[in-house]
């Protein structure tokens, strides 16, 4: 019997240790927990409303196959902390601002890819319950998980898909409500500041902020506004006319003296052509000395 007892022992040890050994080539462990998907470090968005309201339809209108539910952070709850981090109802008009999520659902599709999906709506709402506003998102995103780093459907890969979707939506809500309900935005003590801003005017009149038209026929500020010039009156400069040989002529002679010279008619005292006429000293006996009856 003490022959055989060795093989049996080693036989059951071995049995006991192999549960172990296949731990051991398992994959890497997966993370216990999880970070909280919170957003009070972004900006708030303050809206023209006196009340905030959140709902979820999800939950009444379940997706088929979802298993969004067993990630670490639902994708519901992640939408529901995003409203109540990002949006405050600011003001006392009566309104509400109801923020709806439509869908937030994780399905595991054919060929070991998880496929994300969010949808959510933003409305505001008069007094009367009567829709004023409107604004909506959407996401979508896919996850292709290694399967050597476990299940595709693990609580690590639902959280990464989770977290990445809410990053996109963070970004899309956002601008969709900028773009879709600037006139609801106010800031922390309730003065609008989307149509505020846009009516502003610079400069103290509404000629110099307001926006050149040049197709507008109605707006005065858009007239053509015209500049005359002053005119400077320059007074003319006429060109004196010398007489030469009996002959008007504009040519200016330059005259460096106090007394012109002589003018005589060509052919006097010369044989210069009659067509030429010429400027000559005068002779002598032409000329009388001031107080004197003698001609020299």
């Amino acid at each position: 019997m003490t022959l055989f007892s060795h093989p049996f022992k080693l036989s059951c040890a071995v049995a006991l240790a192999l549960p172990a050994l296949l731990a051991g080539c398992s994959s890497t462990p997966q993370p216990t927990s999880f970070a909280p998907l919170r957003y009070t470090y972004l900006g708030q968005i303050n809206l023209n409303a006196s009340r905030l309201e959140i709902l979820d339809n999800s939950t009444t209108n379940p997706v088929e196959g979802d298993i969004g539910p067993r990630a670490p952070t639902p994708p519901a709850q992640a939408l529901r902390d995003m409203a109540q981090d990002r949006l405050a109802a600011a003001s006392s008009n009566g309104s509400t601002a109801q923020f709806v999520i439509d869908r937030a659902s994780i399905l595991h599709e054919t060929g070991g890819t998880l496929n994300g999906q969010m949808d959510v709506h933003l409305d505001i709402l008069n007094p009367g319950g009567t829709q004023a506003a409107h604004a909506e998102a959407h996401v979508t995103r896919m996850l292709r998980p290694d399967p050597a780093q476990g299940d595709v459907d693990s609580q690590a890969n639902l959280y990464d898909l989770t977290r990445d979707m809410m990053q996109n939506m963070n970004v899309e809500l956002e601008y969709q409500i900028r773009s879709s309900l600037r006139t609801w935005l106010v800031d922390a003590g309730g003065t609008p500041v989307g149509s505020a801003i846009q009516t502003q005017q610079l400069g103290g009149s509404a000629a110099t902020s307001a926006p050149t038209d040049t197709n507008s026929t109605t707006n005065p500020a858009n007239a053509p506004v015209t500049v005359e010039t002053p005119k400077v009156d320059v007074p003319a400069i006429t060109t004196p006319t010398v007489t030469v040989g009996g002959t008007p002529s504009t040519a200016a002679k330059a005259v460096t003296n106090s007394e012109p010279d002589a003018v005589f008619p060509a052919g006097e005292g010369d044989d210069t052509p009659a067509s030429t006429p010429k400027v000559m000293s005068p002779k002598a006996g032409y000329l009388k000395l001031p107080g004197s009856s003698k001609t020299q």
